[in-house]
């Protein structure tokens, strides 16, 4: 049988656009941590909605911080398909120059 996630606890949240004059919005939610219920290692519930596929997913880890780090890149990952699939025009707030955030630190 297979689990359904919810969000449960929204943590953080972002909002993009595609392009400058659009009013076709996508939102990042993350929720809170939480282990899972048959195991030691952790999960973090998120969802990225205004794609047509707004169910909630979740990544894994060992604990805590490393599902934290590991969403990071899972949702850096599908914003940039996103993004490839719309011809570069996904834009949030705090950088209008094309960099959606999510990107590792050097």
């Amino acid at each position: 049988m297979k689990m359904t996630y919810t969000l449960g606890e929204i943590i953080a949240k972002r909002v993009f656009r595609l392009g400058e004059t659009s009013n076709n919005e996508l939102t990042v939610l993350i929720g809170k941590p939480a282990q899972f219920p048959d195991s030691s290692d952790f999960y973090v519930p998120y969802q990225i909605s205004g794609t047509g596929r707004d169910s909630v997913r979740r990544v894994g880890g060992i604990d805590a911080i490393q599902c934290l780090q590991l969403v990071m890149k899972g949702i850096s990952a599908e914003l940039d398909r996103i993004n490839r699939e719309n011809n570069g025009l996904l834009r949030w707030e705090g950088d209008e120059s094309g960099s959606l955030g999510f990107e590792p630190s050097s």
